[in-house]
């Protein structure tokens, strides 16, 4: 299915790092991320995730569900009450390692209010090749 839309998922923020189940994670593992607004995702769109705290981009996936679904976050139902289910192809379990945001041409100070923003193909390539350069060398 070609994509129809190339996005970067914040996750972690101030003083709530990344959650270390996401970095435990097996690239070919299906995860659900979670959403304050309704998201404009659906299936078949590229994703590439940034971890706040640290400011770098740590893996890259795909929305594997049919579009946002009504599915609370266990931890805090009221304030994430939306999610997709994704599929990452390649993931840095080691955020020591992983690329600095700014690699793809997007600014951190530009991310401070949103769960997600759209981007480009082409920092959606620029994603992918630089965390395949980074696991080639790690």
């Amino acid at each position: 299915m070609e994509p129809r839309g190339h996005w970067l998922k914040t996750l972690g923020g101030a003083g709530r790092p990344l959650d270390a189940d996401w970095l435990g994670s097996a690239p070919e593992r299906r995860r659900v991320t979670y959403f304050p607004r309704r998201p404009r995702m659906q299936r078949g769109d590229r994703l590439v995730l940034y971890a706040a705290v640290w400011q770098a981009i740590f893996a890259v996936g795909e929305v594997s569900s049919d579009g946002p679904l009504p599915e609370a976050s266990p931890s805090n139902p009221k304030r994430w009450p939306w999610a997709i289910h994704m599929q990452l192809h390649l993931l840095i379990p080691d955020l020591t390692f992983a690329p600095a945001v700014e690699t793809i041409g997007v600014i951190p100070r530009s991310l401070s209010q949103h769960s997600h923003i759209s981007i480009t193909e082409e920092q959606y390539r620029r994603a992918v090749e630089s965390l395949a350069d980074t696991a080639r060398r790690w």
